[in-house]
């Protein structure tokens, strides 16, 4: 009978940051005759792992049950029966690199080495045809880094943020340097992504040479001291270290693997001077939303991805200045209107279409600490309902008058907001305003035909657009852009569960199972990032159980049916079937979470 014995294979360049051992090969051992297999079995991996010399490597040939390549994700599977003349025992597992991942051209040792990670005795689990075990790990970072360096495989990875709201920015250049004892050394470039993650990958010669390489080819110190360089994509320098910033204690000798976090100041101004409509959300509306179908093109800062809709109340941003371009005298005003598909005027985006949302801070003198007036900040929110005077009007008793109320402003009936003429800044630049898409398109659960049922009446979102107007108070409307088409979907997903055994309730509901499991479910959405049914005992793989492949996917529109299972062979034990689904869609800044389903039963 055969054993499949699976896994997976990663390394840590630190906590934060790994990756696959690819195209490594895997290899087991039958454990030395006289070794304590018990204590090696239950020692802990990191306790046991270490890099083999050539002697303990040719020493333990003799032993090899057999070996695999992984593949691009550091997967592996090992099939072993009669011929390998193996019968479940404790194995020792190496792995052999002739190289590390993402190692630079021209990295100056390539000579193979051997590692061992540690004694291992499967969990093996009955499945047909034999037995399973399945076993992922990953190298911790002092061993998975010492056996880069040997290769002169050298990597940084950092992750780049906003110095105020520590949000991880993406598109933005990150070059590292050496501060060299002559000069200094560039080691590499990559571009943050949408986490604001970024890795550098370069060789132990980008430091180590001089002016006068080859004849001289020393550092002083065994690593780099690194500093940093962070600029946009057009070319703007965020962040500018000075050579000095490697000498100190926290970059200086940096080992082969490196982690950093930066900040930059991203208060970025406007590109323009006249109002703009620019962004759902993250979501530039021209450059990130499909004109086609309105859904998203790509992750965005993270969240979202191709091919996503929206959902639920939108911030919506752009640039409204004070005053009319070219003339201070005239405040300005702003609106949004949205038109679904199909209607043939659009409605502005008043009343209980407006959630709240911070649009902006402005300065204010209030008694914070004692009886003295000093300078601090105050929030503006735009909100439905409950504005406030302008200027919001402060206590008349003596201070301190506790926290500083936010600024209220409500639009107008058509919409209109006017812009706060006492902001600090030239305008507002940001959220404009945040549309509350529940009131206009249904949020309740679609109708379903119960669980094991296709969908009778299966529900769709609908298209629409997006008009932004802007112009001086009391006059039309001088300025306007439109997102065309937006696909907006609140329908909560069908998500039905139930077992057949169950379904006449009564006290049929609270008896054990003996021989038959019937699970019936139905999945529905016109958006769907993933969905499955899974089933586990209450003490996980309980011994006996055999579970087989269950429906899952991230298909359009999800499934149904009954699955059937014979579960005398199963343990005695209590067990749970999930039925989990998640949406594809975002609000331009959170995506939907997983939702699920849980019942209960007893063998």
């Amino acid at each position: 009978m055969s054993h499949v014995f699976k896994g997976q294979l990663c390394g840590l360049i630190c906590t934060d940051c790994r990756e696959a051992l690819s195209d490594v090969i895997v290899r087991l051992y039958r454990v030395r005759e006289g070794e304590n297999i018990a204590a090696l079995a239950v020692a802990s991996a990191k306790d046991t792992a270490a890099i083999l010399s050539d002697d303990d490597v040719g020493g333990k040939a003799g032993r090899l049950i057999a070996e695999t390549k992984t593949d691009a994700d550091g997967r592996f599977s090992f099939e072993l029966g009669e011929r390998e003349q193996y019968a479940g025992e404790a194995f020792e597992v190496d792995v052999y690199c002739a190289s590390v991942p993402r190692m630079k051209a021209g990295a100056e040792e390539t000579r193979p080495l051997q590692f061992t990670i540690t004694t291992l005795q499967p969990q093996w689990r009955r499945v047909e045809g034999g037995f399973l075990a399945v076993w992922d790990y990953c190298i911790p970072f002092r061993l998975w880094c010492a056996i880069r360096a040997r290769f002169g495989a050298w990597t940084i990875c950092g992750t780049v943020r906003s110095c105020e709201t520590q949000e991880p920015i993406a598109g933005l250049k990150v070059s590292a340097f050496d501060a060299d004892w002559t000069q200094p050394d560039t080691l590499g470039a990559a571009t943050t992504d949408g986490a604001g993650k970024f890795r550098i990958d370069y060789s132990a010669a980008d430091f180590k040479k001089t002016p006068f390489s080859p004849f001289i080819n020393i550092e002083w110190f065994g690593g780099p001291d690194l500093y940093f360089r962070v600029e946009t994509g057009g070319g703007q320098v965020l962040l500018d270290e000075p050579p000095t910033r490697g000498r100190a204690s926290d970059r200086e000798n940096a080992g082969p693997c490196f982690c950093v976090d930066l900040c930059v100041d991203f208060d970025e101004p406007p590109p323009f001077d006249q109002p703009w409509f620019t962004h759902v959300g993250d979501f530039h509306i021209y450059s990130d939303i499909s004109s086609a179908t309105g859904r998203t093109l790509a992750a965005v800062v993270g969240h979202g991805g191709p091919d996503y809709g929206f959902f639920g109340a939108l911030k919506l941003k752009g640039f409204c200045p004070k005053t009319l371009p070219g003339d201070p005298t005239k405040p300005m005003r702003y609106r949004f209107l949205y038109q679904l598909e199909g209607e043939p005027t659009p409605t502005p985006i008043a009343g209980a279409l407006v959630s709240d949302a911070v649009i902006g801070y402005r300065p204010i003198y209030w008694k914070l600490f004692d009886d003295n007036l000093v300078l601090t900040t105050q929030t503006v929110r735009l909100q439905a309902s409950g504005a406030t005077p302008d200027p919001t009007p402060a206590p008349v008793s003596p201070g301190p008058w506790g926290p500083v109320p936010a600024h209220v402003i409500v639009p107008d009936s058509d919409g209109w907001v006017t812009v706060d003429q006492n902001f600090s800044d030239d305008g507002i630049n940001g959220v404009l305003m945040r549309f509350n898409t529940t009131q206009v398109l249904p949020v309740a659960g679609a109708p379903g035909s119960g669980a094991g049922n296709p969908v009778a009446d299966p529900k769709n979102g609908r298209a629409t657009a997006l008009i932004f107007e802007a112009g001086p108070v009391g006059e039309p409307a001088a300025y306007s852009n439109t997102l065309a088409k937006i696909h907006v979907n609140n329908w909560i997903e069908v998500r039905e569960l139930n077992l057949q055994q169950f379904i006449s309730g009564d006290s049929g509901a609270c008896s054990g199972l003996s021989a038959d499991l019937d699970v019936l479910y139905s999945v529905d959405h016109e958006l769907l990032a993933s969905w499955g049914v899974r089933i586990e005992s209450a003490s996980g793989d309980a011994p006996g159980t055999v579970v087989p492949p269950l429906p899952a996917g991230s298909t359009a529109r999800g499934g149904s049916g009954t699955l059937h299972f014979d579960i005398s062979s199963w343990a005695s034990c209590s067990y749970r079937v999930w039925l989990d689904t998640r949406r594809r869609l975002t609000d331009g800044e959170n995506d939907d979470d997983t939702n699920s389903l849980l019942l209960t039963f007893c063998k």
